[in-house]
């Protein structure tokens, strides 16, 4: 019974630690799209650039969350 309650525990921390990645992740991509638009608005002729390095910084910052993500199925 203590077996299984360790284990319950463990499994309930690897949870909450990819919860964790995933919601950092999202607030990260929020925030550079905030950032992003921020600069279009002031200066709408770089709105290409912007958006091309936007889209890049956006990948970068998914890869940490989707690793959380995945990481709750290694765990089972």
């Amino acid at each position: 019974l203590v077996l299984l309650f360790l284990f319950n525990l463990i499994y309930m921390t690897y949870i909450a630690f990819a919860l964790i990645g995933v919601i950092g992740s999202g607030i990260g991509i929020g925030l550079i799209g905030m950032g992003a638009m921020q600069a279009i608005g002031r200066n709408p002729s770089a709105s290409g650039d912007i958006n091309a390095k936007m889209l890049t910084a956006i990948a970068l910052c998914e890869v940490p969350g989707l690793l959380a993500f995945a990481a709750l199925f290694l765990v089972k």
